[in-house]
């Protein structure tokens, strides 16, 4: 009987020790997940912010040229300005310098 009782504790033992392991690696797995999540919310957040910067700079300029009507030279949108979407958040900070440079340049 002692030995059977031997076997029922070693095997509710290993039970228990697999179950820790499944929830440690559950717990690794759900951090993991969180910080890519945050990752990228953090990176959408700055692509949100770098949009909104191109739209109140076209919306000041769209002002500039309806207060001046002819006597301001219009900044032509690039291609490669409007569709900013899909590309990370280094080529568009890149790209709105490159912005900010030619309209330093146009003034």
């Amino acid at each position: 009987m002692d030995k059977n009782i031997g076997e029922q504790l070693n095997k509710a033992y290993e039970a228990y020790r697999q179950a820790c392991m499944d929830r440690d690696h559950a717990v690794k797995e759900l951090q993991q997940k969180t910080e890519n999540y945050m990752q990228q919310i953090r990176e959408q957040q700055e692509k949100i912010e770098l949009q909104n910067s191109i739209i109140a700079k076209l919306k000041s300029q769209l002002a500039a040229l309806n207060a001046n009507r002819g006597n301001v030279h219009p900044y032509v949108l690039m291609h490669e300005d409007i569709e900013t979407s899909n590309l990370p958040f280094s080529q568009l900070s890149e790209k709105l310098n490159v912005i900010k440079q030619r309209e330093e340049l146009l003034k």
